[in-house]
């Protein structure tokens, strides 16, 4: 007897009326083309990707996680003129395996790790900015937390309801920085810095690297991604490169774990090229991290600190930028040195302790979200290292928060951390699913990359941000999927089936 559904997925009779629909639209779509034909482009694609995921739901999750970590709606609306309203449509596409989870699987709601402390956070945020001193601007960034930090963090911490579902967007995160390190390193290996690939590898500023040419001075381009930043596409690239060698060990398969360390290694050479000196120091400080929670020996240590001494000597300009790290020491020091700070160094020493003095100044509430910037002359000037001609950021994320959230804010910022980081470290030690086990490492090490290069950059960007800690809140709230050998035992009533962790039914 038919069943009435096509496949594994739709009934036949929603098929019916989306593909009606999907016809109407290309028929639309035809129509623009003839006036706007970069939309018409963009909404073929949409309309492309839309029957693809209606066909298979399940990769819906891992298509968003591709599409946010590679920057792809942002750089379609900066650089190919993709409209805001349209290139925004794909976050809502996760709406499409929380409602096939709620209505036709009849699954309930996921209680997520850390909400409560988020939308703590988020109405702080918005009670902040009512006191702040631009309150239009405050109002505006507590807006934006509220859709690129609770909403993106529900989207995904729902559409996530099983391991293959968090393992399959764990690879879109890594295709995702794969797809983005190739490029740096063609672009760097080639030497087209006059082109930007489209807006996905653009050139923030360089340095110069103290040798002379035919055509003047040489100067090192530092690649900035399809960010546009520097800094903050090295911090996601390294997230990346934590991440993978988490999932490196969720993997079976001898292939896929080559791939899956293919992409690691991309992923390493594009936040190398951003040539900063952040990154390298919160690598030095993950490794410390992964030797501690045993993803990788001292002996593996050695070996990367081997592959990148060899890095150094390929690239000697990224090696002599390195070496004023040093120079940082002579800020906590009386006696003159040699190596005195560069201009960059003291400017974030400034920034730093500005933040810090505004944060003593409105220890409740802070200045409001977004607010600090319009405080940094007047707090860093006073303090004589370097003077601030234009309003700055806090760049390093603590105190960041602290002088635009106050007491009460950091302590929501840091209960949505506390939560999901101990869930994670809980569910990274237990022994009856080994692949979750190691995914929950994964994202442990994935969320703790993102912090240490913290110390050197403020809040900013923050869609990546709520996104990794969503997944990560998944991947600390599935329940766990036992081995075969485990579900016989059960069936034997050897061992009783407990209830899913975090699951409300509604």
């Amino acid at each position: 007897m038919g069943s009435g559904r096509s496949g594994a997925g739709m009934p036949r009779a929603e098929v019916l009326v989306v593909l009606g629909l999907l016809v109407g639209v290309a028929g639309f779509l035809g129509v623009v083309a003839g006036n706007a034909p970069t939309l018409a482009l963009a909404g073929a694609a949409v309309l492309f990707g839309g029957f693809a995921l209606l066909a298979r739901p399940e990769y819906t999750a891992a298509a968003v996680a591709f599409l946010l970590w590679a920057n792809v709606p942002v750089v379609a609306m900066r650089d190919h003129g993709v409209p805001k309203a349209l290139a925004s449509l794909y976050l809502l596409a996760l709406l499409l395996p929380i409602l096939r989870s709620a209505l036709i699987e009849r699954r309930g709601l996921v209680l997520s790790k850390g909400m409560p402390w988020l939308a703590l956070f988020a109405g702080l945020s918005f009670l902040s900015a009512a006191f702040a001193r631009k309150p239009e601007l405050a109002l505006g960034e507590a807006t934006d937390i509220a859709i690129e930090g609770v909403l993106v963090f529900v989207l995904i911490s729902q559409a996530i309801r099983d391991r293959d579902s968090l393992r399959r967007v764990t690879w879109g995160l890594m295709l995702a920085g794969g797809f983005m390190g190739a490029i740096a390193l063609f672009q760097q290996a080639t030497g087209h810095f006059d082109s930007d690939f489209g807006g996905f590898s653009m050139i923030d500023s360089g340095f110069s690297t103290g040798e002379i040419t035919t055509q003047g001075r040489s100067s090192q381009p530092r690649l900035a991604g399809p960010i546009g930043e520097k800094n903050r596409f090295g911090q996601i690239m390294l997230v990346l490169v934590a991440l993978g060698i988490g999932l490196a060990r969720a993997e079976r398969s001898v292939g896929m774990r080559r791939i899956v360390y293919g992409l690691v290694g991309l992923s390493a050479i594009g936040s190398a090229l951003t040539f900063s000196r952040g990154n390298a120091v919160a690598f030095a400080l993950l490794l410390g991290v992964m030797v501690s929670v045993g993803t990788i020996s001292k002996r593996q240590v050695g070996g990367l600190f081997l592959a990148a001494g060899f890095m150094l000597l390929l690239m000697p300009q990224y090696r002599d930028r390195l070496m004023t790290i040093g120079s940082v020491l002579s800020l906590a020091s009386s006696t003159p040195s040699a190596s005195t700070p560069d201009g960059a160094i003291l400017g974030r020493a400034t920034e730093v302790i500005a933040a810090l003095l505004v944060y003593a100044d409105h220890p409740v509430l802070g200045v409001g979200p977004g607010q600090f910037a319009s405080y940094s002359q007047e707090y860093g000037n006073k303090l004589g290292l370097r003077r601030l001609d234009t309003e700055r950021e806090a760049h390093t994320l603590f105190p960041h928060v602290a002088a635009e959230g106050g007491t009460l804010g950091l302590i929501a910022f840091s209960g949505v951390l506390v939560t999901i980081l101990l869930s994670l470290y809980r569910r990274s030690k237990q022994t009856e699913d080994p692949v979750l086990a190691h995914l929950a490492t994964a994202y442990l090490l994935a969320i703790s990359a993102y912090l240490l290069c913290g110390i050197f950059l403020h809040m900013a960007f923050i869609r990546y941000y709520w996104f990794l800690v969503g997944v990560a809140s998944a991947a600390a709230t599935l329940p766990v999927e036992p081995s075969s050998h485990e579900l016989e035992a059960r069936a034997r009533g050897e061992r009783s089936v407990e209830a899913p962790e975090g699951v409300v039914s509604i």
